[in-house]
């Protein structure tokens, strides 16, 4: 876990440390998963340079393999000035461009924390909001709020059972010859077809 990553030279410092204390052998065996935390103005504009570079490093090192990228609302706001409201209007054109930079390079995209412990109905809807605008998850800073946050980013059964069957009815139209089809009064065609993986 790298945070404060603000340039892609902050990540590749990392790479370069790995690679000058450790033999070639002993990094290139390892599986380990790469995080790293955007937290400032600086970082959240330059995202795809950053996620682009360390992808590449990677590429080109085989070892620590970039898996997810973290929001830090708190770092960020101190950065840009913001008051902290419950309603988070302040971070969310930063959460919406995070999640779309982290989407456009296949990484998992985690949510900022919740910081009001105490306020579970407003840590629910922060989460399932950030679930509705694709993050993959959310950091949690108290055991208490491990449950809702699971439950906020786990399928409910109605969407399970609306993704298996739309699965079968595209699977069952292609086998058809046909393209887009009507499904539960939804026009589908392979974008709605994605949003059921």
């Amino acid at each position: 876990m790298v945070p404060k990553v603000d340039t892609p030279e902050d990540v590749a410092k990392i790479y370069e440390v790995f690679r000058t204390h450790y033999s070639a052998k002993r990094i290139t065996d390892t599986n380990t998963r790469l995080v790293i935390w955007i937290e400032s103005a600086r970082a959240l504009l330059d995202m795809p340079r950053i996620l682009s570079s360390t992808l590449n490093l990677h590429k080109n090192s085989g070892f620590f393999k970039l898996d997810a990228v973290v929001f830090g609302s708190d770092d960020y706001c101190a950065d840009i000035g913001a008051t902290r409201t419950p309603e988070c209007t302040e971070v969310m054109y930063a959460r919406q461009r995070f999640v779309a930079c982290c989407k456009a390079f296949q990484l998992q995209a985690i949510d900022s924390v919740y910081i009001d412990i105490k306020n579970t109905e407003g840590l629910r809807k922060q989460s399932e909001e950030g679930q509705k605008w694709g993050f993959t998850g959310k950091q949690t800073i108290h055991p208490t709020q491990i449950p809702i946050v699971q439950k906020a980013f786990m399928p409910s059964p109605q969407k399970v059972e609306w993704a298996t069957e739309l699965v079968h009815a595209f699977s069952q139209h292609q086998a058809e010859g046909k393209g887009a089809f009507q499904f539960r009064g939804q026009m589908i065609d392979r974008p709605l077809l994605l949003q059921a993986f």
